[in-house]
């Protein structure tokens, strides 16, 4: 199993990169784009990319499970989040300064954690 290992940080260093290349990029782009069309693009992407892993790893499929009726409204709330989120999130590479960007991107860690340790009730070590 030492190649499933080495292949995950591949795949969590290629998703850094690709988080950290995003708002530079972006900022350029919307400067031809308007946002809505920027996280439009942006899903897009995730999709094309999404779909490609799922048409090469067809051997995960067998280990899904299917969603029951208790998950709709968490798959409900997570699909208007997640419309809602790349928008607000060009809106304010846009408009906002280099500045503001960074610590929102810092805070959005800590919030994160937040949310998980309350509203969720996930255990947080200490390293953490």
């Amino acid at each position: 199993m030492p190649s499933n290992k080495i292949k995950s940080v591949c795949f969590a260093l290629l998703a850094a990169v690709f988080y950290a290349v995003n708002i530079p990029v972006s900022k350029i782009l919307l400067r031809q784009v308007e946002p809505t069309v920027m996280a439009a693009l942006l899903y897009l992407g995730a999709g094309v990319g999404i779909g490609l892993l799922s048409f090469l790893n067809k051997n995960d499929r067998k280990n899904s499970q299917n969603l029951s009726k208790t998950d709709l409204p968490f798959v409900i709330g997570m699909i208007v989040l997640d419309i809602a989120a790349p928008i607000f999130l060009m809106l304010g590479i846009k408009y906002g300064t280099s500045a503001n960007a960074s610590l929102l991107g810092n805070f959005e860690i800590v919030a994160t954690s937040l949310i998980a340790l309350f509203l969720f009730k996930e255990t947080v070590s200490l390293r953490l």
